[in-house]
């Protein structure tokens, strides 16, 4: 088993989900795809992976040029502006009842990439940050910051054999919005 450390989005979406149709999917796929963005279950030329829902970068790519694959329809830009103004992914899915693919903003910061650790390493982390071996968190960032910075806790996380992953959670304080995003682990 593993934990997956992530940061998140706080904020809560201004703008509703947005029904897609699977031409304007498919476009969207063949795009990213032709740049190297998506591989694997998104070849399922039968939209399969909509059953359980996926998350996609939207930040690469000009605003532009996503509003054109979803043929300029307003509750699609909208979704993709605001996912792009708050830097997160766009999420697309099968509503069961309805059958209607939906497209709507993900928590997922855009280009921060998840840290998998194993349960004892895990656990190893959580203790070290003075957070409960809970199978699900968060942490504010500036916490975190705090809290890593202190050398005693890096020589103790460094003896644990987890410095790597103190580097992986500098690049994220680094890289996240102290004000709108959190570090969390499920």
């Amino acid at each position: 088993m593993t934990v997956t450390f992530q940061l998140r989005g706080k904020t809560t979406p201004t703008v509703n989900p947005a029904a897609v149709t699977i031409q304007q999917l498919a476009a969207f796929r063949t795009f990213a795809k032709a740049h190297r963005f998506i591989v694997d279950i998104f070849d399922d030329e039968d939209f399969r992976y909509l059953e359980s829902g996926f998350e996609a970068r939207v930040c690469p790519w000009s605003w532009a040029t996503l509003a054109k694959l979803h043929g300029d329809q307003e509750t699609a830009i909208a979704v993709i502006e605001e996912a792009q103004f708050l830097v997160l992914k766009g999420c697309c899915w099968r509503e069961h009842e309805s059958e209607e693919t939906m497209m709507a903003l993900s928590s997922t910061i855009d280009g921060a990439w998840p840290m998998d650790l194993s349960n004892s390493n895990a656990h190893d982390l959580l203790d070290a940050l003075g957070k409960d071996c809970e199978p699900f968190g968060h942490i504010e960032l500036d916490e975190l910051h705090a809290i890593i910075a202190d050398q005693p806790t890096r020589r103790h996380l460094a003896h644990s054999g987890l410095e790597f992953y103190v580097e992986q959670l500098d690049q994220m304080i680094r890289t996240g919005s102290h004000d709108s995003q959190h570090l969390v682990w499920y």
